[in-house]
């Protein structure tokens, strides 16, 4: 089984390695997210597919919602919230 861990920041795929990696290697950011609404660790999702009958892949990626509150977990940047505070 191929697995792939998919950056929610950068969207960049990066081969899973022993142990598991907790930030991306392109951009830094964090794997793993917690809901700061009702504080608990929300886990990365999959979905699996095979290209041929002997191979499967696997593709986490982190999630976008928490499961437990519904609260957004994505992350604005800060250069985008800078432009929009001077266009008028």
């Amino acid at each position: 089984m191929k697995i792939d861990l998919q950056c929610g920041a950068c969207s960049a795929l990066t081969h899973q390695t022993e142990p598991s990696q907790r930030f991306c290697p392109c951009c830094g950011a964090a794997f793993e997210r917690f809901c700061i609404k009702c504080r608990k660790k929300v886990e990365m999702f999959f979905e699996e597919w095979w290209p041929e009958d002997d191979e499967c892949l696997r593709t986490y990626s982190p999630a976008k919602r928490c499961p437990t509150c519904n609260s957004g977990l994505e992350v604005e940047r800060a250069e985008k919230k800078d432009d929009d505070e001077f266009a008028h």
